[in-house]
């Protein structure tokens, strides 16, 4: 494994979890920083557990970045841009039925492209 796809291994488990642990311990905050409308920020009573599930899968797929063995990591890099690039598409989703602020859909949509971009990159190696 060459020290770019490394590096790319490590950056993107050590962000998934530090962003897995930020929702799990402050869910409806997160939620707000990422656009979620304030209201349903601050009262939805459902909003804290999804976040949480959520946090939990990126506390997860970060820590399997980091901890799997080196002929494994680059299929688990490219499972971790997938499932980041549907969750983005799914942001997306939820921004054209005006359940997200225009800032969301935004930062989703550059996630989205950089996950592609990657996947893109790296399966042509």
């Amino acid at each position: 494994m060459d020290e770019e796809w490394d590096v790319t291994r490590k950056s993107i488990g050590s962000l998934s979890i530090w962003l897995g642990t930020a929702a799990l311990f402050a869910p409806r905050w997160i939620s707000g920083v990422l656009g979620v409308r304030d209201a349903a920020a601050r009262t939805d009573i459902a909003l804290p557990m999804l976040v949480r599930l959520m946090a939990a899968r990126n506390i997860t797929l970060g820590a399997a970045l980091l901890a799997v063995p080196v002929s494994q990591a680059r299929r688990t890099t490219q499972v971790t841009l997938l499932l980041t690039g549907l969750d983005a598409a799914a942001v997306l989703v939820g921004r054209r039925g005006g359940d997200v602020a225009p800032r969301s859909a935004a930062l989703s949509l550059a996630v989205l492209m950089t996950a592609a971009a990657g996947a893109v990159r790296w399966h042509r190696r």
